[in-house]
């Protein structure tokens, strides 16, 4: 086997203030992503990050990609709410 590609894991370090504050801000809830989005890019420079977006991650990049108009709303909301 030849590896020709790696990113490395983005651990959105949760025990640091920042990303421990938004994710209570935003709901509490935290699970796993699959797949590598930018928090990695942060992660290899110590910032702390995390995902957050709507929609279920199940649909993203298929045909049946979705967002439920009730998930954007309620994620302006909820950024609205952290950046006041």
């Amino acid at each position: 086997m030849t590896v020709t590609d790696m990113a490395a894991g983005a651990l959105p370090g949760l025990d640091r203030p920042a990303a421990k504050a938004f994710v209570e801000a935003v709901g509490g809830r935290v699970a796993p992503k699959f797949g590598w989005t930018d928090v990695a890019r942060f992660t290899a420079l110590d910032v702390p990050a995390v995902n957050f977006g709507p929609g279920d991650p199940l649909f993203a990049h298929k045909q049946d990609e979705h967002v439920p108009m009730e998930h954007i709303t309620r994620c302006e909301a909820q950024l609205k709410e952290w950046l006041a």
